[in-house]
């Protein structure tokens, strides 16, 4: 039995973080066609790693995915676009993150069935957003 996360409260949340991951490398077409949600939505989470720019950019983008309907193939295009090179999105000093009451966790994701699994996320993802205006 896993402790609960200091960041989001979830038990075991980067086990099943890391499962999820499986899944979606498993089956990119169907699990694997939100991954780069499940990516944001994680990290915004568990921001404490990175740096205040990049978690900036992961809510621009996840705020864009939800609201525009940007696509994988987007994300990529904006990100080469705006970070030419290699960009260091980890945070050069260790910090605390700000405590932030999470509706929603990895741990509510469903794997059992895609379907479940892409509209668990695509709310996971809307919820994140909501909870952070809020903070």
């Amino acid at each position: 039995m896993c402790d609960p996360c200091p960041e989001c409260g979830a038990s075991c949340c980067k086990e099943k973080f890391e499962s999820m991951l499986a899944l979606e490398f498993e089956d990119p077409k169907v699990f694997g066609a939100v991954h780069h949600v499940t990516v944001i939505c994680y990290n915004l989470q568990h921001p404490a790693a990175f740096s205040d720019e990049a978690v900036a950019w992961m809510r621009s983008t996840l705020r864009a995915i939800v609201e525009e309907g940007l696509t994988p193939a987007e994300l990529r295009e904006r990100s080469q676009k705006q970070f030419k090179g290699r960009v260091n999105v980890l945070s050069k000093t260790p910090k605390t993150s700000a405590h932030v009451e999470w509706s929603m966790t990895v741990a509510d994701i469903r794997t059992d069935d895609p379907e479940v699994y892409v509209q668990d996320i695509m709310t996971w993802s809307k919820s994140i957003l909501r909870d952070l205006e809020n903070a």
